[in-house]
């Protein structure tokens, strides 16, 4: 029986929904995996941050949280005020890595995982940012240290794409890869294909929880050209930053041009496509009608895919159905059971 010291940096809705998951599959886990638990350390970025290495009873600090309060009744011993000092204390096995995004620089999400592999800490991510920033350096300070690093969430949140990668696809090489992969603004299309404004779908999307205060990452490609990166990144070993993808949004589309493509049987999508030939990776996101004969027109509202094209397999289509913090916090726990099977 091995038993784990867990910390969690952010508690949003993904940590909250990570943390009943662990309290709901305990008992699998430990019968199955032989995995027990305990979580150390929990640090957010305004409801303060706490260290108990007795155990945090993650449910009552998720109630607390949601409920406007802090930390600080969970907290043991001396005030531990940022990140990088949290890291440096919390004396975990294994961080879970969920500060906000920066799809910019990565930071300070890199910092933070650079930290934690170099306190002999494994490090399991739902942050898109370090994987784009950092990938090559992170996989190779985790090596060396004898620690993981892995990210299964940061992509069709928590449908596993990498594992099937790293473990279901044995000495293949992917040379291109087509994907569906920004939810929002699937949703949006969507709503339009049913008889949606373009803005009436962004109200939609907003009101399920899919959509930001801002869209504009989601309606101008920027998250899509961030996630095609991370893919990009891990899947062909290939370092693609966010800035350097071919990008056009779903800004301009009209409901007449989505419905018309419907009517036409070939719905649009915004497509995120990378093709790799002479030693470089050529991607591009943007609105793309797609024959109904190909799985990915089939993803529609929250759901996501990827085709993979290989060396050895012809075409490998994952996907995720309806998408939420549920899936993502999945994405985490599976790392955190394959961390510690030695996947």
């Amino acid at each position: 029986m091995s038993e784990y010291k867990l910390a969690l940096v952010g508690f949003g809705s993904v940590g909250r929904a990570l943390a009943r998951l662990l309290v709901r599959q305990a008992a699998i886990i430990e019968q199955y995996y032989r995995i027990t638990w305990r979580v150390v350390g929990i640090a957010t970025r305004t409801r303060g941050m706490a260290v108990n290495p007795d155990g945090i009873d993650v449910l009552a600090a998720a109630e607390e949280v949601e409920n406007g309060g802090t930390l600080d009744a969970f907290h043991m011993g001396n005030a531990v005020n940022n990140t990088e000092t949290f890291i440096s204390v919390c004396a975990a096995d294994l961080l879970f890595e969920n500060s906000t995004l920066n799809s910019h620089t990565g930071q300070p999400a890199l910092a933070y995982t650079r930290a934690a592999l170099n306190s002999a800490m494994h490090v399991v991510t739902a942050n898109k940012g370090p994987v784009v920033y950092g990938y090559r350096e992170l996989r190779d300070i985790a090596l060396a240290n004898g620690k993981r690093f892995l990210f299964e969430a940061t992509v069709m949140d928590g449908t596993p794409i990498f594992s099937t990668f790293r473990i279901g696809l044995p000495a293949s090489r992917v040379i291109r890869f087509r994907g569906i992969l920004n939810s929002t603004s699937n949703v949006i299309i969507t709503g339009m294909e049913q008889g949606k404004t373009f803005e009436e779908g962004v109200e939609y999307a907003k009101d399920i929880g899919v959509a930001e205060a801002d869209v504009a990452n989601d309606v101008d490609g920027w998250d899509a050209a961030v996630k095609t990166a991370v893919l990009t990144s891990v899947l062909m070993d290939y370092p693609l930053r966010p800035q350097e993808v071919e990008r056009e949004g779903i800004r301009d589309l009209t409901s007449v041009q989505v419905q018309d493509a419907r009517a036409e049987g070939a719905p649009i999508k915004l497509l995120c496509s990378v093709q790799q030939a002479d030693g470089n990776c050529h991607a591009v996101v943007k609105p793309t009608q797609i024959a109904l004969s190909d799985p990915l027109s089939r993803l529609d509202g929250t759901s996501s895919g990827v085709a993979l094209y290989l060396d050895t397999l012809r075409e490998v289509v994952v996907a995720g159905i309806d998408h939420g913090p549920e899936q993502t916090a999945f994405g985490l726990l599976a790392d955190f059971i394959n961390v510690v099977r030695g996947y």
